[in-house]
């Protein structure tokens, strides 16, 4: 009993004398340093939005722990964000095939073989169908794609567009287009037709981009977006990973993005879609981190934009979307196609949004830019 007794009673200062060391040791022996994900997030939060990132800033972001980002990024989220609220699109190829530019990952080029026949620009009544159907199903956004380097000689089908416009803007949705380049005044018309939003992605940084496309320039990109702006229309801007880019590039597209003069009301992330006949068919695919770290910088450098979760979202589970929206991902494409490649159906995320708890975002109006020219009149346009 004596010999128990004194083992006990040695056990204590034993303990405290642990204890106390323990407490003495620096706090990084248990917690590593701040990272830059939280101290940019916590910036964001505190300061809002801001159009004077570095490149290197962006880059500390990006480069943070994974599961720090994603928990910063979601951090980002709930505050400038209705967390649950995801808002769902669906974008028809009004114009398939055919197209002149030599993008190396689109089988709607002229220049590859990838078994897509050019198409006439669908006639009125197959699109409006088409617009409702995808407001039955949910959709509040309905995006039109024409396989166009531009809109130059084309003037009775953009006169065309301009009605499918008007049209689908008074179902009460909103209505984006993809079109290739646009000049000023065609800009103007879209306004005035009443679109809500014009897509242009920059696709990749300034640096890789000629190793994708040679036929458009990353300046012409700029150009579009610009007029875009200027005419009061919402920009649509973002990217594609899995080109065979370097991560460099990946900060580099989001650096871009981020310090133009106004951030992108949306800001679409596609995984590559690697299409047979295409330059980059035997491209690896994308994997759901690099998705994540996409979005969580995203989220974090652009609080207030729209980050669609986009092409290549089909391969993709629902737990590892759910990690994507949880990074900060709201918005997605949802449809049987996007364009031309496969593309979640409607069903599918309508059971997705049930068991997550998401509600769909309503359309909204309000918020649309003003033209930064309103001396401009709107005019016919010469293309």
């Amino acid at each position: 009993m004596i010999l128990i007794r004194s083992i006990r009673l040695n056990r204590r200062p034993l303990s405290l004398s642990l204890s106390s060391m323990l407490d003495l040791q620096p706090r990084s022996l248990y917690y590593s340093s701040s990272s830059a994900a939280a101290a940019e997030a916590e910036r964001t939060i505190r300061e809002g939005p801001r159009n004077d990132w570095k490149r290197e800033e962006i880059k500390n972001v990006y480069d943070s722990p994974l599961l720090d980002l994603l928990f910063h990024g979601a951090q980002v989220h709930r505050h400038a964000q209705n967390f649950r609220e995801v808002q769902q699109c669906t974008l028809l190829s009004i114009k398939t095939g055919g197209c002149s530019e030599d993008c190396s990952y689109c089988p709607q080029s002229s220049r590859y073989d990838t078994g897509l026949k050019a198409q006439k620009l669908m006639n009125k009544d197959a699109v409006l169908e088409a617009a409702q159907k995808a407001k039955e199903a949910g959709s509040t956004r309905f995006c039109m794609g024409a396989a166009w380097r531009d809109t130059i000689g084309r003037k009775t089908n953009f006169n065309q567009i301009l009605e499918y416009v008007k049209e689908i803007r008074g179902m009460g949705m909103e209505v984006c287009c993809t079109l290739g380049m646009i000049e000023q005044q065609q800009a103007l018309e879209l306004k005035k037709a009443g679109l809500t939003a014009y897509n242009h992605n920059l696709d990749t940084s300034r640096e890789y981009y000629p190793n994708v496309i040679t036929t458009r320039t990353y300046d012409e990109r700029l150009e579009t977006i610009k007029h875009v702006r200027e005419a009061g229309i919402n920009v649509c801007s973002g990217g594609i990973i899995g080109l065979g880019e370097a991560e460099e590039d990946r900060v580099g597209l989001l650096h871009t993005l981020a310090t133009l003069p106004s951030h992108p009301e949306s800001v679409p992330i596609n995984a590559l879609v690697a299409v047979k006949g295409t330059p980059l068919e035997d491209q690896k695919a994308v994997e759901i981190w690099e998705m994540i770290r996409m979005i969580a910088t995203a989220r974090i450098t652009m609080p207030k934009a729209m980050v669609r979760l986009s092409a290549g979202r089909v391969k993709f589970s629902v737990p590892e979307q759910a990690l994507c929206f949880l990074a900060g991902a709201n918005s997605i494409f949802t449809g049987e196609k996007l364009l031309t490649t496969p593309n979640n159906d409607f069903d599918a995320d309508q059971s997705m949004f049930k068991l997550l708890g998401l509600i769909p975002k309503p359309p909204s109006f309000s918020d649309e830019a003003e033209p930064e020219h309103c001396e401009e009149e709107a005019v016919s346009s010469s293309a």
